[in-house]
């Protein structure tokens, strides 16, 4: 029937050459990249365990108390240079309160870091996902300023607290001046 040779046909030079880069390009992402996505999704899965939410905790927690640090000094020189005592009532109070919002800014600070580390977790999760799916150009985007931003917040917190306690002295030195300028117009004025 049909008498054709059952010879098989030849590759050319330039599929054996295509065929010979596709192996070399495949080992190298054997040796190179695998590794690396391996340690990827390591690192990806550790951001879900406790130790990640405890570390990003502690440093925000210690953040918050470096920018306290930072301003209560000053806070304190000025009560000083006002006049107030320090052992005054209205030391002790003022200062309680700056410890009061450092206790509450530590703790937003807190937990904030901690949301962040589970926006990272679940980021991560589905970078994960598309390396397998092979869509994820860059499966880390949108990773690397959680901190930044977590620093920023508390530093703009510290910020807000310690000028408004400022524009309070500022309006109580005006209406001391006011109220000692029109006494002494009065009294100074009659006598």
């Amino acid at each position: 029937m049909g008498g054709g040779s059952p010879e098989t046909p030849d590759e050319s030079e330039a599929y054996r050459a295509l065929a010979e880069q596709s192996a070399t390009y495949f080992n190298r992402y054997k040796e190179v990249f695998v590794p690396l996505e391996n340690q990827y999704i390591q690192s990806v899965f550790d951001a879900g365990g406790g130790a990640a939410y405890q570390k990003a905790g502690d440093a925000a927690s210690s953040i918050a108390q470096r920018q306290f640090d930072q301003n209560i000094g000053g806070f304190q020189s000025k009560m000083l240079a006002g006049g107030i005592d320090p052992s005054s009532g209205r030391y002790q109070q003022s200062m309680g309160d700056k410890y009061e919002n450092l206790g509450s800014i530590r703790s937003l600070a807190t937990a904030d870091a901690m949301i962040n580390n589970t926006d990272r977790f679940l980021g991560g999760i589905q970078g994960v996902v598309k390396m397998g799916q092979g869509i994820a150009n860059q499966a880390m985007q949108g990773q690397i300023g959680l901190a930044q931003t977590a620093e920023d917040k508390i530093r703009s917190q510290f910020a807000t607290d310690f000028a408004d306690d400022q524009q309070r002295s500022q309006a109580l030195g005006v209406a001391g001046g006011m109220a000692a300028g029109g006494a002494y117009n009065y009294f100074g004025g009659n006598g």
